[in-house]
């Protein structure tokens, strides 16, 4: 059985709406210095690494996987913004932040900077495959 390549990353991006949308104080306090910082970071990896495999097999020719590269960074950002946003001015108990949006998108290319690394790992392009 086949999974569709776009399922995970769909999952994501609702698995980050709905956690940037949980109320602030129902939050855990985890007593690590800017350990939401590398929660955010990690997120948006993940959310990077799931893009990646939904469209990999389009660009496969190395020229178009630049192109793959770099619009799937600015889209991080560009939903990483709009969370913070709608942390800002939507979401109850929570508060938007520039550390957090800069988090956001470090994360963004840390998951494009170790995707290869990743599915040379763990047999990820055999479950999904991608080449």
């Amino acid at each position: 059985m086949k999974i569709n390549q776009k399922v995970p990353a769909v999952v994501w991006l609702i698995v980050i709406a709905i956690l940037s949308g949980f109320p602030g104080s129902k939050v855990p306090e985890i007593p690590i210095w800017q350990f939401d910082k590398l929660v955010h970071s990690l997120m948006y990896a993940v959310l990077s690494g799931s893009l990646i495999m939904a469209y990999y097999q389009q660009y496969r020719r190395p020229e178009k996987r630049s192109l793959l590269y770099v619009s799937l960074f600015l889209f991080g950002v560009f939903y990483g913004g709009i969370m913070e946003i709608l942390q800002y001015y939507i979401f109850i108990n929570r508060s938007g932040s520039w550390y957090d949006f800069f988090a956001n998108a470090f994360g963004a290319l840390l998951g494009i900077i170790l995707f290869p690394i990743v599915t040379k790992l763990l047999p990820i392009n055999r479950w999904f495959k991608i080449d």
